[in-house]
């Protein structure tokens, strides 16, 4: 933004010094000098008063123009995406829950057609309550997503074990002993980073839903002793990190059958490829955490976040 400034000053200063050099000749020697240069220099002139003109209203446009600070959406950028969110769950979301009344749950197709509507709907509604709470922290949105699965896991005979440690929530309970471990962590995230976590989330649960068979979902947000960190003289929060989990007991990751080593800890198998985990690691990446997607004992996988 400086160097425009600095451009576009130059320019006016030089567009009003040729003004004035041919303001001073046109009186000087306009009346001896042939009509049709007294014509182009009044015509050069007058078009460099409008470059000028023009130059200034931008240059004045540039210096009411300030960087926003806050990341933040203005409130009209807000009250927008309240809009489309609402027109979306009324409108799309009443067509959604319209079709699976229509359909027999019953009949194998039909069924199979009812859950993947069912699907749609949740992820509709997850994505609502994503535009419509831009900057709730990461608990707050994982009951959120709780809240609107419930119904979903009902239908299907499914539990979900629900594990969620917030320190907001701990920070009146300080003489509590079972809690002062989150007196010492770093703050969970808001924003983009919790929105980007809720996604895995999302993502793992929909895998868990649509592809595992899994009768039972753990979803766990705790405090972990990062080992490797912790030494003396360094500050206790240095030492601690948060994990995110979601774990199923279903039918585990399918085996890969190629030649050659096993993927490495955390790495995408072959045969996942086109389960969205792929979108999964790309999102952990964007915000500096570790995604593993490893296999559940006893059964199941685990989808764990480290940050």
């Amino acid at each position: 933004m400086k160097d425009s400034l600095r451009t576009l000053a130059i320019c006016l200063a030089l567009g009003l010094l040729q003004m004035l050099g041919l303001c001073a000749w046109l009186w000087q020697a306009g009346a001896q000098a042939p009509p049709w240069l007294s014509l182009a220099s009044l015509a050069l002139l007058v078009s460099t008063a409008l470059l000028c003109a023009m130059g200034a209203w931008r240059l004045h446009r540039l210096l009411l123009w300030r960087r926003r600070r806050s990341p933040r959406p203005s409130r009209e950028v807000q009250a927008e995406r309240r809009r489309i969110a609402a027109d979306l769950h009324d409108g799309v979301g009443g067509l959604l829950v319209h079709a699976m009344a229509l359909l027999d749950p019953r009949e194998t197709r039909q069924r199979q057609a009812q859950e993947l509507l069912e699907q749609a709907l949740l992820d509709l509604r997850l994505m609502v309550d994503a535009m419509d709470a831009m900057e709730d922290a990461l608990p707050v949105r994982l009951a959120r997503l709780r809240h609107r699965l419930q119904p979903v896991l009902d239908r299907r005979g499914m539990r979900i074990c629900w594990s969620v440690a917030d320190p907001h929530a701990a920070a009146g309970l300080r003489g509590v002993p079972d809690l002062p471990v989150l007196q010492d962590l770093p703050d969970l995230p808001r924003g983009q980073p919790s929105q980007q976590l809720l996604a895995i989330a999302q993502e793992a649960v929909s895998n868990a839903l649509q592809h595992a068979r899994a009768t039972t979902l753990w979803l766990v947000l705790e405090p972990v002793d990062r080992a490797d960190a912790a030494s003396p003289g360094r500050d206790a929060r240095r030492a601690l990190h948060w994990e995110l989990r979601v774990e199923d007991d279903g039918c585990g990751l399918p085996s890969d059958p190629g030649p050659g080593p096993g993927p490495a800890q955390g790495a995408i198998p072959p045969g996942l490829q086109g389960m969205g985990l792929a979108g999964m690691h790309r999102r952990a990446h964007a915000i500096g955490a570790v995604l593993d997607i490893l296999p559940r004992a006893g059964g199941g996988t685990v989808v764990r976040v480290r940050w």
